[in-house]
């Protein structure tokens, strides 16, 4: 981590490039988390049906205090833009994260364990495979859409009721059947790498825009199931860096003498492997967050899976289609995204330049 820091301060000095676009993301995100409390003049969701469509700058713009214009309904097209900021950030940096653990955790242990490495017993494969379907069953879809249902909390502490004593009841059973000397508690091969490989080319094989649109309209527009559907689309770039980083690592002389030495896997991941995985992970986490902001703001402005009680950059463009000759609906919040996006990316190339993943030119 001490190398991290020592990186990012030196391109901090090296490269006024980095250094705006790192200060106008850190001013972005400030700005976005503050944003309730600011004195605005006007909020988001006031209407002023008497000046519709007004043009920024226009004398009755300025004279109604609407000085970037108003859209068909008469709100505020600046207010709205800095809460569609605000929206961006708590949607898209919390997937990227989960998206990103998800992905570091599926790559590592397939880049650390390949395809022979792992042994199980047959009775603790099982069960494991056993409790996460109930995981992904009782944990996840089952609350979601009973939340949907606008069903009470009791409803959804059953449903986690229930997980808990399915697995209670697994791991009872894993454990009984490993102390038999029978078929169960014989130990197997685990094909880790095969296994996330598979699922990630399963995963990427279709554009990941189709995938969010064709299951996003089986369920109705709820953040819950966009996060959801974020995170199990994005997960596999990050996964594939991740293992190709740590089949990397796992071939240096300091991790085959930590390995003979017999380090336990879990502190030789945690204090010799993961200081060398930031680097490249946080390359791909920026990268990431450029291409899903686009993404946001695309379902966004097609009404798909963001609610409509949030305000976001891609409904304030999708104003545009009921006049089209109102330039500014489109012209500031794209310049805000276009921008940010800009600054995403420009971060994540000095960034890969630094960590090596890129030659410089």
């Amino acid at each position: 981590m001490r190398h991290l820091w020592h990186s990012i301060l030196k391109l901090w000095r090296s490269k006024w490039g980095f250094r705006l676009a790192l200060v106008y993301l850190l001013l972005f995100v400030a700005v976005a988390l503050i944003l309730p409390w600011l004195p605005l003049p006007f909020s988001p969701s006031m209407l002023d049906t008497n000046h519709t469509f007004l043009p920024p700058l226009s004398a009755k713009a300025i004279a109604t205090g609407h000085w970037l214009g108003t859209d068909g309904l008469g709100r505020d097209v600046f207010t709205n833009t800095l809460f569609g900021a605000r929206t961006t950030i708590l949607i898209s940096f919390p997937v990227m994260l989960l998206a990103t653990a998800l992905g570091l955790v599926m790559g590592t242990g397939a880049g650390f364990w390949g395809n022979d490495k792992l042994k199980l017993r047959r009775s603790t494969a099982l069960a494991g495979v056993l409790a996460s379907s109930a995981a992904l069953y009782y944990g996840l879809y089952l609350p979601l859409q009973l939340r949907q249902l606008e069903s009470g909390s009791v409803y959804i502490a059953g449903a986690l009721a229930v997980l808990l004593v399915l697995l209670l009841i697994l791991g009872l059973a894993a454990i009984i059947l490993q102390k038999k000397r029978n078929f169960w508690s014989t130990a197997i091969r685990i094909p880790v790498d095969a296994v996330v490989m598979r699922i990630t080319e399963a995963v990427t094989s279709v554009p990941r825009f189709v995938v969010i649109l064709v299951l996003a309209s089986f369920v109705p527009p709820s953040l819950p199931i966009l996060v959801l559907l974020l995170v199990l689309t994005l997960w596999p770039d990050v996964a594939r860096l991740s293992r190709a980083e740590m089949a990397r690592i796992k071939q240096l002389s300091y991790f085959e003498a930590g390995r003979s030495m017999g380090t336990p896997p879990v502190r030789l991941v945690w204090r010799h492997a993961l200081p060398n995985l930031v680097g490249p992970v946080l390359v791909a986490f920026t990268f990431g967050l450029g291409g899903l902001l686009a993404l946001e703001s695309t379902l966004s402005f097609l009404n798909i899976g963001v609610p409509s009680e949030l305000v976001s950059w891609g409904r304030i463009i999708a104003g545009v289609r009921s006049n089209t000759s109102a330039w500014w609906l489109v012209a500031i919040p794209g310049t805000a995204l276009s921008v940010t996006i800009l600054a995403l990316y420009t971060c994540s190339h000095y960034l890969s330049i630094t960590f090596g993943l890129k030659r410089h030119s």
